[in-house]
């Protein structure tokens, strides 16, 4: 799916609520927890990059809005950290074994069907799934040793992180990620008990390219995010 397509989709779900559901019942809550995030970069010839998990903090808010018996509409708005490490080469850091790590920051709109059955005398099974949308913020990385930008030493281990379309522009120790507009596929699955707490395994599935040009050229190259995460909720 195209990610114009998923932008709509999203966007149109989540207006669809406003205009729509303003009648329906409807019950705000609170999400907090932990997200283990990885990126997938594969070079023009098909190769993964060797990477591992970061683990980041994940905070949101959410709306659960009744459309039919156990069905509900689940927009949500989250405040969530990404990222990847990992040793050798990584886009635009090359010549380097030691570790080097990227903590990333996004807002991430979700917007999920779930279906709630009751499961025992006061909880209920979560199962959700739908599209995403997020926007890079920014973030910093870090390395155990001092790294090579292409043919220049820095004389830095840790510094800034920049989102880019176009990785020919930036400042020097600034890493530059990728494109700030990311898209996708994401679940849930988890328990509610009391009508008020929760917990929740929530995943997400990039699609979105996020790898940068050079000016006009296209690396042929391809970056996407993806990570798994566990959370505390309450509804009010």
């Amino acid at each position: 799916m195209k990610k114009q397509q998923i932008l709509y989709l999203t966007l149109f779900l989540s207006a669809l609520l406003s205009s729509h559901f303003s009648d329906a019942q409807i019950q705000w809550g609170f999400r907090a927890g932990m997200n283990m995030s990885d990126s997938k970069f594969t070079d023009a010839d098909g190769r993964e990059a060797d990477r591992d998990y970061v683990v980041r903090m994940q905070i949101g808010l959410t709306l659960d809005v009744a459309v039919w018996n156990d069905f509900f509409v689940q927009p949500s708005l989250w405040y969530q950290g990404k990222g990847f490490k990992g040793n050798g080469a990584w886009p635009v850091v090359r010549g380097n074994n030691s570790e080097f790590k990227a903590n990333l920051t996004y807002v991430v709109l979700p917007v999920n069907l779930l279906f709630k059955p009751r499961l025992g005398k006061s909880g209920r099974l979560l199962l959700g799934a739908g599209p995403y949308v997020g926007y890079g913020l920014g973030g910093s990385w870090e390395s155990d040793a001092e790294l090579l930008y292409g043919d220049i030493m820095v004389a830095q281990t840790e510094g800034d992180v920049r989102f880019t379309k176009d990785g020919s522009i930036g400042d020097m120790g600034t890493y530059n990620y990728g494109k700030p507009w990311d898209y996708g596929l994401g679940f849930l699955l988890g328990y509610e008990f009391i009508e008020r707490y929760s917990i929740q395994v929530n995943g997400d599935l990039g699609l979105a390219n996020l790898q940068y040009n050079y000016g006009d050229y296209n690396t042929g190259e391809e970056l996407k995010n993806m990570g798994v995460g566990i959370s505390l909720g309450y509804k009010f």
